[in-house]
């Protein structure tokens, strides 16, 4: 009987610190994922991680309007394993293109950076060849992205509200054939570019432009 007892405590002994060890493991990592935000963040973090954790099943990245001046590591730590294929970083804070977003989603067929500060998009850009639809209207580029170049099946670009001047357009529409909505306006493009995007031989056939 008392031997009985003995075995019986036990047992319950180690079930307790399997219960203990396991709960301060889920507890690490729960921190690990808040400690890569702002203390300050509140509600935004929990926000970032229920739509981390909804494009797990939607393939959809939707860290629209969170206030982000950054993409953290955690964010790629959540979605490990799972395929992203559109992401929206639309209404953020961002000064700086998040690069590795790049190397973590590469089939990527639809991008939205849509009003934030970013002033230059990276050579590693080209790699997302699988890109249909870029917006990056309303941020700070100067220079059209010469990743885009290698974006044979890219159908919608949206660059307006942007400092652009010029554009290689012979280039462009030799690259990107099946593109069909082109928005420039809102960038002090010098007028041989315009003339250029309206008239060129190379232009592709059913594109919608829009310049002004």
């Amino acid at each position: 009987m008392v031997l009985l007892c003995v075995y019986s405590l036990n047992v319950d002994s180690r079930r307790s610190q399997l219960c203990l060890q396991r709960g301060l493991f889920e507890g690490v990592r729960e921190r690990s994922l808040t400690m890569a935000f702002p203390a300050s963040a509140g509600r935004g973090v929990t926000q970032v991680i229920d739509r981390c954790e909804a494009a797990k099943t939607s393939g959809f990245l939707d860290l629209s309007s969170c206030t982000l001046m950054y993409i953290a590591d955690a964010i790629y730590l959540v979605l490990k394993g799972f395929e992203v294929t559109k992401v929206s970083l639309r209404n953020n804070c961002l000064k700086k293109f998040p690069k590795k977003m790049i190397g973590k989603f590469p089939n990527a067929t639809i991008f939205n950076m849509e009003g934030n500060e970013i002033e230059e998009i990276p050579e590693e850009f080209e790699q997302w060849t699988s890109m249909r639809g870029i917006n990056a209207a309303n941020n700070k580029l100067t220079t059209f992205p010469q990743g885009i170049f290698n974006m044979k099946d890219l159908a919608i670009l949206d660059l307006s509200g942007n400092q652009i001047e010029e554009v290689d357009v012979d280039r462009l529409y030799a690259s990107c054939p099946s593109l069909v909505q082109l928005n420039l306006s809102g960038n002090p493009l010098k007028t041989e570019t315009k003339t250029r995007l309206t008239s060129s031989p190379s232009k592709p056939a059913k594109i919608l432009l829009k310049l002004d």
